[in-house]
């Protein structure tokens, strides 16, 4: 993993897709504690958060605490929360439906702001991807990191929910296309550039 020495966490290769991550990894496989009601697209969302900040671009699972979805190591460490979401849903006629959205679980958005608060050494970022799927194969439409405290300014309206491992809690779901709008991102931005870094501005 990459040694972060910077304010900032470091990427490493932008240039890195979803669709590179599901052909390495030979499609959507999921592992470890809680595959049996995971997503294999969000597995990859973890693996490609960890390959774009890593040295070699390892396409791999890995964290320090369960909670964490991936993690930068350094003189200040990163804990990274990763959230993906499809593009469009489809419609019961086929067609394009309403925008994907992403969901946020408000125990662990709050223990990420602890983290953050709690050490100059060590703070939390969001990383978000988008996909859209045709004949079963996903694309990433584009990608994302915005601080903790970024994205919890844009967070309202927590709604609860049964999660089927930690019982009800309070979730927020947001489309991506809002999420980017309260971010002050346009989708031609998001489109076009290799990530957006909102960790530097």
């Amino acid at each position: 993993m990459t040694q972060n020495s910077s304010p900032n966490p470091t990427v490493v290769n932008p240039e890195i897709k979803l669709e590179d991550v599901r052909k390495d990894v030979d499609g959507n496989s999921c592992e470890g504690r809680g595959r049996s009601t995971a997503s294999g697209r969000g597995y990859n969302a973890e693996r490609l958060a960890n390959a774009i900040f890593h040295d070699l671009g390892l396409m791999i699972r890995w964290s320090v605490k369960s909670y964490v979805d991936a993690y930068i190591s350094g003189e200040i460490s990163y804990y990274v929360e990763v959230k993906s979401c499809v593009n469009r849903y489809q419609s019961k006629t086929g067609n394009l439906g309403r925008y994907g959205q992403f969901r946020i679980w408000k125990s662990h958005h709050d223990r990420l702001t602890v983290e953050s608060s709690y050490s100059d050494l060590k703070t939390a970022i969001y990383f978000f991807v988008v996909y859209s799927v045709t004949d079963g194969i996903e694309k990433e439409v584009g990608k994302l990191i915005a601080p903790v405290e970024m994205v919890d300014d844009v967070l309202d309206n927590w709604s609860s929910e049964d999660h089927v491992t930690m019982g009800e809690q309070k979730t927020r779901q947001i489309s991506w296309h809002l999420l980017l709008k309260r971010l002050g991102v346009s989708t031609d931005r998001f489109k076009s550039e290799h990530i957006i870094d909102l960790t530097d501005e």
